[in-house]
This record gives C-alpha cells, sequence and structure tokens, in this order.
C-alpha cells in the first residue's frame, strides 16, 4: 500500500484512558471495519498522503509533543503502509507512537506490533452497541498477541450495557499475562444514538471487575469534550 487515506492530522491532547492531558499529535485515518452506535468520529473526507507526503505534514509540526497517536477511523486497515512509514518516523523524532484501535484485526496487528509503543484497545461490549456483533473471540486474540507493549484497554459503557458483557470482558482480561490498564468511558451521548449509564451502574461495573482481575481499572469520561477540543 503506497498511500493512504488520511482524515486529518491535529496537535491537541489526548481525552481519553490513561494518557488524558498529555500533549499528542493526531494523525486520523479514514475508514472503519465496524459501525458502531455510539461512534461520535463522523469521517467525510480525506486525503491520500504517500509516505513520504506524511512525513512531510508531520515534520512542519514542532515536535514539542510527546506521543505521535494513530487513530481513525481504523488505522490498522493501513497496517502495510503504517509498516513504511513508522520506521521512517522514527529516525526523525523522538516522540512514542500511540495506536489506537478497535481490537478486531489481529493479524493486521502483529504486522505492525513491534513498531508501536502503546496499545488503546476498544473492547465493542455487545450491549452497549445492540447493532453490533458479537466480537469477543477477535477481541481475545488480539489481546493475546500485545504481550509486548502497553496496553489500555477500553469499553465504552452505555445505558443498556449489561453485567453479563462486563463477566465476559473480565474473563478475556483475566486470561491476559501482560501488563494492562482497564477504562470503563461512560459515553458521552454527544454525536452517537447511545445514551449515558447511570453512575450506580458504572460503580458496580467497576467494583466487579476490581474484584475479578488483577488490574488497574477505571472510570474515565472523554476529557476532550468537556474542554471542547478536538
Amino acid at each position: 500500500m503506497n498511500k493512504a487515506k488520511i482524515a486529518e492530522i491535529f496537535l491537541s491532547y489526548q481525552g481519553e484512558g490513561t494518557y488524558i492531558g498529555s500533549r499528542q499529535l493526531f494523525v486520523r485515518f479514514f475508514g472503519c471495519n465496524l459501525k458502531c452506535d455510539y461512534c461520535d468520529t463522523i469521517l467525510t473526507s480525506y486525503k491520500s498522503f504517500s509516505k513520504e507526503a506524511l512525513l512531510s505534514k508531520i515534520m512542519d509540526f514542532e515536535d514539542d509533543y510527546n506521543e505521535l497517536v494513530l487513530t481513525g477511523g481504523e488505522p490498522l486497515l493501513y497496517a502495510e503502509f503504517l509498516n513504511q512509514f513508522v520506521p521512517s518516523y522514527k529516525n526523525m523524532r523522538k516522540q512514542r507512537i500511540y495506536l489506537e484501535t478497535n481490537g478486531t484485526l489481529f493479524d493486521e496487528m502483529g504486522t505492525v506490533l513491534d513498531k508501536v509503543d502503546v496499545v488503546s484497545m476498544d473492547f465493542k461490549l455487545p450491549s452497549s452497541s445492540p447493532g453490533q456483533q458479537d466480537l469477543w473471540q477477535e477481541h481475545q486474540m488480539f489481546l493475546q498477541g500485545l504481550k509486548s507493549v502497553e496496553v489500555i484497554t477500553k469499553a465504552v459503557i452505555t445505558d443498556t450495557t449489561n453485567v453479563d458483557d462486563i463477566k465476559k470482558f473480565a474473563d478475556i482480561l483475566k486470561g491476559f499475562p501482560g501488563k494492562s490498564s482497564v477504562i470503563l468511558q461512560p459515553v458521552t451521548g454527544i454525536g452517537g444514538k447511545a445514551k449515558a449509564p447511570d453512575r450506580e451502574m458504572l460503580d458496580i461495573f467497576k467494583a466487579y471487575l476490581m474484584k475479578e482481575i488483577d488490574k488497574n481499572v477505571s472510570i474515565l469520561g472523554q476529557f476532550h469534550k468537556v474542554l471542547q477540543i478536538r
């Protein structure tokens, strides 16, 4: 793949997960293999970039950021392109590579694993997005391949999320030998169809996960939307 479809490139602050507040340069790839009810990223246009053109565009920015974020959409749709781009980027800049993914394209993840530093992986809970297919097997296979990198696992929680899905989430996390931070992210209700859960539901889910798995569990919303930044 000689070119990738890029929806936007911008400098901002991470608004989700354990890196909230980190100054980052975002490269948003166009297109996704899923369609979640709570999706709040509306992509309507893109420009095609070669590896050289994308590097040139990125170098227009100063290097006063902490991580280069590969996001989407789903950036792993462009795994072949990333395999060419990331090594060239690392030869020019020292910032770490932070990959945001829906956690379903495990073969593609395997081809770029040695080129990224942090993987922020979504778990698509069926009850959080009733129109979404069951992806438990895909998520389990994806997570098992991430033993060598820093992992953040995130599940979006809506008013329809049920405890059975939280239990399945916990079962998969218990089988992961690597280090992982676990984020329960209440949906904002902005830009998607889903509605936010109540606080009691979030507390119950967090308490269950903390009892079942030996990992840090946090309830964190979308900080960038509170501040009304990108």
